[in-house]
């Protein structure tokens, strides 16, 4: 009986180890698995033979009255101008890794999110635009920044996606009419679930006001928000202008843009400072351009989309 315990003891023994060891082999495989899988995705948007050091910007295509029209893209498209920041332009529509636009490439790095392309610009460039700012004005900064890209933005979604009906601005584009359709149907529940869609038009507008009026405030009479010279734009002055520019002059068929010249005519201000400081090629950028519709002499890439190389010195 002894001997019949001590081997059912040195079974259960081995099968406590047998398992550990699975377990342990299981968790590596699938580590291996989820790390060979992710650099694989990581892999399927890189472009081959890319310039070195330059910054591969994705971004959706030319727009009508700003040169695109997603927020985020005007952002890091004029950071990468204010840092100097040598980058090619790639109108390719194509989501990146967070199944969104803007993304860059960077030599053989892929980084997603408008936001984290900043960092990660900041730490291979050695760019710091707000080293001049205080803790103080960097914690202003920063909830100017939360405030435009976490309010002021569902507005303009609300707008463009909610309240104008007619869709006008995605078919001057060049979208069929069925994408608007489902654009807009897929915005609903968006919209809804964010919260901005619950609101009226006239407490949407309440909502805008709101956020504009303590922009306005903080931002005085001042060209940037923490001084008059090239040299005090930040970080901050991308995040903003690009949420900015597309309410003061992308927002068709709504009250938007009257209300804001009429009521905030520093914003409108600002966004002709760093319109004519960072984008001296703002007319060329826009969709019917002379130069965008005449694009014999320009390079393309597989799928026809224009690649414009900046480096801009100012």
């Amino acid at each position: 009986m002894a001997a019949f315990l001590k081997f059912l003891d040195f079974t259960s023994t081995n099968i406590e180890v047998g398992v550990a060891i699975l377990s342990i082999l299981t968790v590596t495989s699938l580590f291996l698995w989820w790390k060979s899988r992710s650099s694989s995705l990581e892999s399927c948007y890189l472009i081959k033979n890319s310039p070195k050091d330059t910054v591969i910007l994705h971004q959706y295509g030319q727009a009508l009255t700003v040169p695109s029209i997603s927020p985020f893209v005007m952002k890091l498209e004029t950071y990468l101008r204010v840092a100097k920041i040598p980058y090619i332009n790639k109108f390719d529509r194509k989501p990146g890794p967070k199944k969104k636009l803007p993304w860059i490439q960077y030599n053989d790095q892929v980084v997603p999110d408008s936001q984290l392309c900043i960092q990660f610009l900041n730490t291979q460039k050695n760019v710091n635009l707000n080293k001049h700012l205080t803790p103080d004005q960097v914690a202003v900064g920063h909830l100017l920044r939360k405030t435009s890209e976490e309010s002021l933005y569902w507005t303009l979604l609300m707008w463009r996606l909610g309240l104008a009906t007619s869709g006008n601005l995605y078919k001057k584009l060049g979208l069929p009419s069925f994408v608007v359709w489902y654009m807009y149907r897929a915005a609903k529940p968006k919209l809804w679930t964010q919260g901005i869609g619950r609101f009226s038009q006239a407490e949407v507008m309440q909502i805008m006001d709101d956020d504009l009026k303590a922009i306005s405030q903080i931002l005085g009479e001042k060209k940037f928000l923490f001084g008059d010279k090239l040299e005090d734009v930040t970080e901050f002055d991308c995040a903003l202008f690009g949420q900015l520019c597309q309410l003061v002059w992308q927002v068709p068929d709504c009250p938007v843009s009257g209300d804001i010249t009429d009521k905030f005519p520093n914003l409108v201000k600002y966004c002709e400072e760093m319109k004519s400081a960072f984008w001296p090629d703002w007319d060329e950028r826009l969709l019917h351009s002379p130069r965008h519709e005449d694009t014999s002499d320009s390079p393309h890439d597989d799928d026809g989309n224009i690649e414009t190389k900046c480096e801009h010195s100012h």
